[in-house]
């Protein structure tokens, strides 16, 4: 089949999809869990295979070689996520929100936060402010996952409460 593939048989290489798309896509769909990135990636990886005819190696089967490709198209995947990631990242960072001089919400929450106690008030500005994952913070503070799961959930809730309590101050009251 390699070498058909190779001479550029279409039939060969259609033979080839037919056998291998489910369980590359089974591959691609446990990695990505997203079943159009699955089917996508699929794709690329027997196109890949076509571009590429020219160098397969007929001492290898083609499973082989779609395992192989597939590899390299799941790590240019993972890359373009990650390039994705910093994007967005960077672009958030750079919105700048105008508030009311007269009502700073901003500042609400922070005398919310001052109120807290200061490992729940720590872990927030981390989470929050810093950016750190869960298992960054529980690191940098010696405390568990949990602990930091369960001083954001309770940082939050007050901080929803607050938010809440401000709408029905400002907004008027329906009957």
């Amino acid at each position: 089949m390699i070498g058909a593939i190779k001479k550029g048989d279409h039939f060969a290489y259609e033979q080839a999809f037919l056998l291998l798309r489910h369980r590359l896509y089974g591959f691609f769909l446990r990695k990505t869990q997203c079943q159009e990135d699955a089917r996508d990636l699929v794709q690329l990886t027997f196109l890949k295979l076509w571009q590429y005819r020219h160098t397969l190696d007929e001492e290898f089967s083609i499973e082989q070689h779609i395992f192989s490709i597939s590899r390299t198209v799941f790590i240019d995947y993972l890359r373009k996520q990650q390039t994705e990631i910093k994007r967005k990242s960077a672009s958030q960072k750079e919105k700048v929100c105008y508030i009311s001089e007269d009502f700073d919400i901003r500042q609400q929450v922070y005398t919310v936060l001052d109120a807290m106690p200061r490992m729940r008030k720590k872990v927030f500005e981390l989470h929050r402010f810093h950016g750190l994952s869960y298992s960054e913070i529980a690191a940098h503070l010696s405390i568990t996952v949990k602990s930091v799961d369960n001083h954001i959930s309770k940082a939050m809730r007050l901080i929803k409460k607050m938010v809440i309590m401000i709408i029905l101050l400002l907004s008027p009251i329906f009957f």
